[in-house]
């Protein structure tokens, strides 16, 4: 697809001219105006929802040593050939049907994929819901007699392939991409010119699908003498494709939404760096800074995750009558990433390490443009992204090549947080709930399960809590008999580590939690959540969850004067599992139990002295929920928010410097740090300030600093901050996002509803089953129940606000 020719410039102007009346801009004087350029259409704290389709996602190896010679092609697509097929009940195929002799000509014709389901899913095309199908073709297999065949099906359940009448697989297994070799009896098997190629699969329950490709290997590298080395070969390849599919693309990807807090001041391009390679075409296309003459392209995405820094170069043609325009970019990596704000000394630590691979490309976009009264929208845009994922010294290695094809479409506004979105939020939660109880009724789950006794971590238990909290919190009756068990499979279990006692002691604190509490909160009826009162059994078994908690300290301070939690006791801790110390200290002290003030200043001490001292100065502007609400209600009516001077200023996830380096921060250690900082204060209020007055003073301005933080770095299409960890702990982020915003009653961050954003990425990506889609895989754990318990416990906005005043 290349860009059209540049038309005459009156022709240009008469046949852009809402265009060009919008974006100020005439031929030759581009440059100098560029910031006039037009916004986006999209409504104030809003959304624009796209259709998204991909057209194609393939991940191939670099040149192998193997040339295989694909006659009959996969995944399935229009050109692979046209298969004779008949569908049965069990043994009801007609005898013969593999012989090249037997007569065909009554059978149906159909095209891979053959499934229940033709049409619904990418590539299914034939109808096939009984026990058993046969297919046929033929196909030329050329002069030469091949060195060996190879076969790679998607069957479920067993496969069986003739070549001319002689069998060449039998497989009683099922899978997708499996792969077959045929070696010295393939050769046998074939004829030259035409030769018939049949199979059947059979269905013995559960889902059920078939489709079939066909390679010829010519010649084979020294090496190859047997099926087994040629299989291990092929193997090796796949593995090594795989590894890049593995470690850049995972299954959660944003979806296909513009949000307003996506954009720059002055609403014309996407601010932050997509953290997915797969989101380049839409950081692209949302960019309608050049205006409708076109010009010259120079992009600079700095620290994508595993990829460093990329530079896009090109061109963006003149928009045509029917307002189309095309954008024809080169996009490379830079041979190290760039120092930015940072030193040297910092991206060698602490950037260059995640830096894994290299891209050299081209990302080809044409996108149509529509105006609306002063604002532009991307009605419908295509990309197309090619190129080569590197790796080595000097990005020298050719690791896999990539294409990506998708096709977007304009779906409709969203107002805010309007009724569609309050119902999609209650879908979301309600299939959230239903899914994660359906987890908890299996307590033997691998998950789940007890830790093994000696174990020096109870994390199942710790999983359990989670899960016990999120289905409370979302709505789950505290009576429901699945709730019920798994509390009482909760109260037995031995905790030991801080983050499964933090989350077992906010667990039974939710069971007391008054009804409409959080709604008389937001609304300033009442100034602080209301005391609980534990059975009390309970009360005994949090007095004693809470000693264990706070055992498990740092001891290379004093905890009387710095009080930072590790997992257990010992010579470490950090702000991540620090954290979940605080939430289960404050649970405890809502019920009524003796936390001392001295507890609580010492934990306020350590993440003030732990923050960075790095960090801009802005004009923060954060709103409370009461403020919002009554803008809401009244758009013309003058009020003032918190707008004060602060610093950005974040937190990592263990100390602000590493060998008198700073360390880098992190969207959700940040929000940890605030979460923290929120509690020890609403704590250290209710014991009276006395001479306590100094050090809430501090507190308060070190949250308005990662509060800065947040309204410089916060993006929903990826945890922000470092790059290590820009698509590892998404659903982490966002909770602590919530009990950061919340604890605050803070409702917007620099005119953004950080709630309705994350809120609509949620509601949009979460999977038909009511889980949600896994990050990359950590530690060898996709860890999808946790993920799907923080999912719901955001979308509930489960975090009581406890810094409101009345």
């Amino acid at each position: 697809m290349a860009p059209r020719s540049r038309p005459h410039p009156r022709e240009l102007r008469r046949a852009v001219a809402p265009l060009l009346a919008v974006w100020l801009v005439m031929a030759g004087v581009l440059a100098p105006l560029r910031g006039q350029s037009p916004p986006h259409a999209v409504p104030a704290r809003g959304a624009i929802v796209y259709t998204r389709t991909t057209q194609a996602f393939e991940l191939g190896g670099p040149p192998s040593k193997l040339r295989a010679e694909w006659l009959v092609p996969t995944p399935p697509s229009e050109a692979g050939p046209e298969w004779r097929c008949f569908a049965a009940a069990q043994n009801q195929l007609p005898a013969g049907f593999e012989q090249p002799g037997f007569d065909d000509s009554a059978w149906t014709l159909g095209k891979g994929t053959f499934s229940p389901e033709p049409g619904k899913r990418p590539g299914h095309r034939t109808l096939w819901n009984t026990a058993e199908l046969a297919v046929r073709t033929r196909i030329d297999l050329g002069q030469r007699k091949p060195r060996a065949i190879l076969f790679q099906i998607d069957h479920d359940d067993g496969v069986q392939v003739w070549l001319n009448g002689k069998k060449l697989v039998d497989d009683r297994g099922h899978g997708t991409g499996r792969q077959f070799v045929a070696f010295g009896e393939g050769g046998e098997a074939w004829q030259r010119g035409e030769n018939l190629l049949a199979a059947r699969c059979t269905n013995i329950g559960g889902w059920q699908h078939f489709d079939l490709g066909m390679a010829l290997f010519q010649t084979l590298p020294p090496g190859i003498r047997t099926a087994d080395d040629l299989q291990k070969a092929l193997r090796e390849d796949r593995e090594a494709v795989e590894r890049v599919r593995r470690e850049l693309f995972g299954p959660l990807r944003a979806p296909a939404l513009l949000l307003a807090g996506d954009l720059d001041a002055a609403g014309t391009a996407v601010r932050i760096a997509p953290g997915d390679l797969r989101d380049l075409g839409h950081w692209l296309a949302m960019n309608v800074a050049n205006g409708p003459t076109g010009g010259s392209i120079q992009g600079d995405l700095g620290r994508l995750f595993r990829l460093g820094d990329l530079q896009l170069k090109g061109r963006a043609a003149a928009v045509d009558a029917n307002g189309w325009q095309v954008l024809d970019v080169t996009v490379k990596s830079t041979p190290e990433p760039a120092p930015r704000d940072d030193g040297k000394r910092f991206v060698d630590r602490f950037v260059k390490p995640h830096v894994w691979y290299g891209f050299d490309g081209r990302l080809l976009v044409r996108r149509r443009l529509e105006t609306r009264g002063n604002q532009v929208l991307v009605a419908e845009f295509t990309t197309e992204l090619q190129g080569r994922i590197l790796r080595g010294r000097d990005w020298k290695e050719h690791a896999a090549t990539l294409t990506q094809r998708e096709n977007w479409q304009f779906r409709e506004f969203r107002d805010n947080q309007d009724a569609a979105f309050r119902a999609a939020v209650q879908k979301a939660l309600d299939r959230g709930t239903e899914y994660l109880k359906g987890q908890v009724q299996n307590l033997r789950h691998a998950d789940l399960v007890a830790d093994a006794e000696g174990a020096d971590r109870s994390y199942h238990s710790g999983r359990l809590a989670l899960a016990l909290l999120a289905l409370v919190k979302g709505g789950v009756p505290k009576d429901d008999p699945v709730v019920q068990k798994g509390y009482a499979e909760l109260r037995q279990r031995k905790l030991i580590d801080s983050y499964s006692l933090g989350n077992a002691l906010q667990a039974l604190e939710a069971l007391y939690a008054p009804p409409n509490e959080f709604a008389d909160l937001k609304q300033g009826l009442i100034d602080r959540p209301r005391k609980r009162t534990p059975s009390p059994e309970d009360r005994v078994l949090m007095q004693k969850w809470t000693e264990q908690l706070l055992a498990n300290v740092d001891t290379r301070v004093d905890p009387a004067f710095v009080l930072r939690f590790n997992y257990t006791r010992g010579e470490r801790f950090d702000n991540s599992v620090n954290q979940y110390g605080l939430l289960g200290l404050y649970a405890a002290f809502q019920c009524g139990l003796e936390v001392p003030a001295t507890t609580f200043e010492a934990a306020a001490n350590h993440l003030l002295g732990c923050q960075s001292p790095g960090g801009s100065k802005l004009d923060l502007d954060l709103v409370d929920y009461r403020t919002f609400a009554r803008r809401q209600a009244d758009p013309e009516l003058r009020s003032t928010g918190s707008k004060l001077t602060a610093r950005a200023a974040g937190w990592s996830y263990e100390g602000p410097k590493s060998d008198g380096e700073l360390t880098p921060t992190w969207g959700s250690m940040t929000c940890a740090g605030i979460t923290g900082l929120s509690i020890c204060q609403a704590a250290l209020t209710e014991f009276g300030l006395g001479k306590r007055a100094r050090l809430i003073a501090d507190i308060s301005k070190a949250r308005s600093d990662g509060f800065g933080w947040l309204a410089q770095h916060l993006t929903v299409r990826c945890h922000p901050g470092a790059i290590e960890r820009q698509q590892i702990w998404y659903y982490y982020f966002l909770y602590g996002l919530e009990r950061a915003a919340l604890l605050s009653g803070i409702a917007l961050i620099q005119d953004r509803d950080w709630y309705f954003e994350g809120a609509m990425v949620l509601t949009t990506v979460q999977n038909d089953d009511g889980s949600w889609p896994v990050e990359l895989v950590r530690f060898g754990d996709d860890r999808a129940m946790d993920d799907t318990a923080m999912a719901i416990l955001f979308l509930k906005q489960s975090t009581l606000p406890v810094l409101t005043g009345k």
